[in-house]
């Protein structure tokens, strides 16, 4: 068997570690960062036991925990901290250049994303359905952003209402 060839019981490795799971997830555009972030891919590895290291391949930035949630959880909060930092600290334009050039592919996101890749195929071939709950928690995340404004909204015209009413009752 060729060396770049998996087997089903082969475990996927990364020079990290054992690959545990993939997943995505989005940076959602919120009040305070109103920007437009596309899916950003990870992987979960296994460093060691109770020891877990979560990376976005795109940006190249890491979460750590004792287990899988954590490791997810640190490394979603350490990129929406990173790209808040990225477009306060920056002008918009250098704040986009550097989220460029984080994009361009280098030695280590190769290694990661040959990874990533071997674990779909992996999945493909254990009939196994992909299915990440952090991209249904955008949408539900995004349908609940769409239902606080409209909200507000709401009170706003409430507000407005109310103080028609109160003129129309001083003119009687």
């Amino acid at each position: 068997m060729a060396n770049n060839e998996k087997t089903m019981s082969d475990p996927i490795r990364v020079s990290r570690g054992v690959v545990v799971g993939i997943g995505k997830f989005k940076i959602p555009r919120t009040e305070d960062f109103n920007y437009e972030i596309q899916l950003l891919s990870f992987l979960s590895i296994k460093e060691a036991e109770d020891s877990y290291i979560s990376t976005c391949i795109h940006l190249r930035i890491d979460g750590y925990g004792k287990t899988i949630d954590e490791a997810d959880d640190d490394m979603m909060n350490n990129v929406s901290f990173f790209l808040s930092q990225n477009f306060k600290q920056l002008s918009t334009k250098d704040a986009w250049d550097n989220l460029r050039d984080l994009l361009i592919s280098d030695d280590w996101s190769n290694e990661l994303w040959t990874a990533y890749h071997d674990v779909q195929i992996l999945l493909s071939i254990q009939g196994k359905q992909f299915l990440d709950p952090a991209a249904e928690l955008v949408f539900n995340f995004s349908q609940l952003m769409k239902l606080t404004q409209r909200e507000k909204e709401l009170e706003n015209w409430e507000n407005d209402l109310e103080k028609t009413r109160k003129e129309l009752e001083s003119w009687n």
